[in-house]
C-alpha cells in the first residue's frame, strides 16, 4: 500500500509490448510495464505486470491482463486498447497512468539494431527455449554465455521474449534489464540530439498519446538518471497463487 501510494503523485507511463504477427487477426500483449518517473527525487521505478494475471475487464468479463489490449480494440473503447488496459491496471492494482506507448515486436529489433546492438551483464549463462514446429525437438534453443554479451535486433528479441524454461518471472527480468541497456546505449550514440529524426523515421514501430516534447523531456532526464536511481519491481510466486480457469486455462 505504501508503494501504491506513492506512485499516485508520480508520472506514471504505461508501456505495452504487442506480439501482432502476419495473418493474426488478433494478438497478446506479452511485455506489460509501467516506467514511474519520480522528477521531483530524480529517480524512476519499472513495474513490470505479469502477462499471464487473470483479471476483471469492465463490460467483458475476466480474462489474462495481455488480452486486454486487443479486446479493448474490438470492443471499440474509448481510447482504444491501452484506455481499457489503463483502466484495469487502475482497478487491479491501484496504479494510476497518464499516457501509453505500445511498441510491436519488431520495433524492438528495427531499434536495437538502428543503436548498432545493445549490451547487458548476465551474472550466470542463460538457457532458453520457445515452441517451434520445424525443429525437430519442437523448440528453438536460445543460450548466452555469462558475462558482458552485446546483442543484435533479433537476438534482444528472443532475450525479452523467450520463457519456456525461466518462465514470465524470468523474461519481466530480462525485460527490465534491456530498457538499461537501450538507454546506455542511446546515450553512447547521442541519440539525444537525433530524437526528432528518430521520431519520424520509427513513427511506424509504435503508437503514443506522448509527444515529441514530452519524449525529448522524458530522454534528457533519462540520460541524467545514476544507476542506483534505477528501481526495479518484479511480482513473484509469493504474491500470486497458481490458478485452471473453467476452460482448463493456467492462470
Amino acid at each position: 500500500s505504501r508503494v501504491v501510494r506513492r506512485l499516485q503523485g508520480t508520472a506514471n507511463i504505461l508501456v505495452l509490448g504487442q506480439d501482432q504477427r502476419p495473418g493474426w487477426e488478433s494478438w497478446r500483449t506479452d511485455s506489460i510495464m509501467v516506467i514511474v518517473v519520480d522528477y521531483d527525487r530524480s529517480q524512476v521505478g519499472i513495474v513490470s505486470i505479469p502477462r499471464d494475471l487473470w483479471v476483471p475487464i469492465p463490460g467483458y468479463g475476466e480474462q489474462r491482463i495481455n488480452a486486454v489490449d486487443y479486446i479493448g480494440e474490438k470492443m471499440e473503447v474509448e481510447g482504444g486498447g491501452p484506455a481499457l488496459v489503463r483502466q484495469v491496471i487502475s482497478d487491479t492494482l491501484g496504479i494510476p497512468t497518464q499516457h501509453y506507448v505500445r511498441i510491436h515486436l519488431n520495433g524492438l529489433v528495427k531499434l536495437v539494431d538502428a543503436l548498432g546492438g545493445v549490451t547487458v551483464h548476465l551474472d550466470c549463462p542463460l538457457y532458453e527455449r520457445t515452441p517451434k514446429d520445424s525443429s525437430p525437438t519442437g523448440y528453438e534453443e536460445f543460450n548466452l554465455p555469462a558475462g558482458e554479451i552485446t546483442l543484435d535486433g533479433d537476438q534482444a528479441r528472443k532475450f525479452a521474449t523467450y520463457r519456456y524454461v525461466t518462465s514470465d518471472f524470468g523474461r519481466t527480468k530480462r525485460q527490465q534489464q534491456l530498457i538499461w541497456a537501450i538507454r546506455n546505449r542511446a546515450l553512447q550514440g547521442d541519440v539525444i540530439g537525433r530524437i526528432p529524426e528518430l521520431w519520424s523515421a520509427l513513427s511506424d514501430l509504435y503508437t503514443t498519446d506522448l509527444g515529441l516534447i514530452d519524449v525529448a523531456r522524458l530522454a534528457r532526464f533519462g540520460a541524467g538518471l545514476e544507476p542506483s536511481r534505477v528501481h526495479g519491481l518484479t511480482f513473484t510466486t509469493d504474491v500470486v497463487q497458481n490458478y485452471t480457469t473453467e476452460n482448463g486455462e493456467w492462470v
